[in-house]
């Protein structure tokens, strides 16, 4: 259990963590690459450690940071615990693994949707068993190069085919995609272990051949999203390891929070962010959504009411949506549930004691909205952001001192 008293101000600065995102697909194209690859500075978390123990049974040697592909992709046993793009990825790469694979998980993991995916996997010629988990694919060949996804319920079901088609040779054509940038954040990861595509519009052509390679893998936007909003609520933040260009759709918290009115400097591989007045927001983060839950805070201290939005934010490790809803209630702030965001009306909150939801971002963003309540606030699950973030309280406290 963890009490967070108020503070009077925040300033600090710290490091970005490794990115939860590179380092699950560089370890997956290390997995599909012809040659040994280094993944440098990866990201330690229960979801990339699901990941990384998913392209053992695959056949991949791993050695510390190096990572031997075997010859042939073996089937196997899959546990991708709680993590989403374990589970995903894994079920495409199975399509080439000979024999029976069954991909599983637990928790929530278990009544998040895979329907898109299995579709077009089963288009291609595929044998998949099951639209939720455990899932079971019978792999060897793919029998198309041409492919149809519909990615509405989730950008994992497109990047999963991506994968698949740097080792085979596809071409993907995905259709209303939700989360667009972590696309990008793809086929970045793609080009740099040498894989090539061509793009027209929602079509992609991706030409089978996966280098070995030494991937250094970036900051993390997602989890440097929680301080730089510290920093915009009570004080000033910097946050270093953010490179100024990088794809990765939750670096859109720069634009929003400079929209909330928030003083933001970016520099060439750090950002500062400083409070400033304040300013309601009106926003859809379809194409962020694991900003959504920060982005309730912001607006619980913004005077006046906010709008957030997002088309998939029921379908996360919480119904997000009314896991921030109840926990800003019971902050004492004045919110309604619509069916896809949250009406908020800004204020001061209250102390209170969290109901993580088992969401490792639900526990994160109540934290820092702790840190400006009126009272103690107190989280009994604290070890939830092992998911993503081990490390969240030690640099939160960094912060604080």
């Amino acid at each position: 259990m963890i009490r967070i008293a108020p503070v009077d101000e925040v300033k600090g600065s710290l490091k970005a963590p490794p990115s939860k995102s590179y380092t699950h697909r560089a370890y997956f194209l290390a997995l599909l690459a012809e040659g040994r690859s280094k993944v440098l500075e990866p990201l330690f978390s229960r979801d990339t450690l699901a990941t990384l123990e998913a392209i053992k049974t695959f056949g991949a040697l791993v050695d510390r940071d190096s990572i031997v592909p075997p010859g042939e992709l073996s089937a196997g046993y899959i546990n991708a615990l709680e993590s989403g793009t374990t589970a995903r990825f894994s079920v495409a790469i199975a399509a080439i693994a000979k024999g029976k694979t069954t991909i599983d998980g637990i928790g929530r993991l278990r009544e998040r949707p895979f329907d898109g995916l299995v579709m077009a996997l089963q288009s291609l010629g595929v044998k998949v068993l099951g639209n939720r988990l455990p899932i079971v694919v019978y792999g060897g060949s793919v029998e198309k190069r041409k492919v149809e996804v519909n990615a509405s319920k989730s950008s994992q079901f497109a990047s999963a085919l991506l994968l698949l088609a740097s080792r085979i040779g596809l071409e993907v054509e995905i259709v209303n995609p939700v989360s667009r940038p972590y696309i990008e954040v793809t086929l970045k990861t793609m080009e740099a272990f040498g894989v090539e595509f061509e793009r027209f519009e929602n079509k992609i052509s991706v030409y089978p051949g996966v280098r070995g390679t030494k991937f250094n893998v970036p900051g993390d936007y997602s989890s440097a999203s929680f301080f730089l909003a510290a920093g915009a609520l009570y004080g000033k933040v910097r946050v270093e390891n953010l490179q100024r260009d990088d794809p990765q759709a939750d670096a859109k918290i720069l634009d929003v929070l400079e929209e909330f009115g928030a003083n933001v400097r970016v520099g060439r591989s750090h950002v500062e962010v400083e409070r400033n007045e304040l300013r309601p927001l009106n926003i859809d983060c379809s194409d962020f959504p694991d900003l959504f839950p920060v982005l309730a805070v912001l607006a619980s201290y913004a005077e006046g009411k906010s709008v957030i939005t997002g088309r998939q934010l029921r379908f996360k490790e919480s119904d997000r949506i009314h896991a921030i809803a109840v926990n800003l209630a019971r902050a004492g702030i004045r919110v309604r549930e619509l069916q896809n965001g949250l009406e908020i009306w800004g204020g001061k909150p209250k102390g209170f004691e969290v109901v993580s939801f088992n969401d490792h971002r639900i526990v994160m963003a109540m934290a820092v909205l702790a840190l400006g309540a009126d009272g103690e606030t107190i989280v009994r699950d604290e070890q939830v952001v092992s998911k993503s973030y081990p490390n969240f309280f030690e640099d939160l406290w960094r912060i604080l001192q």
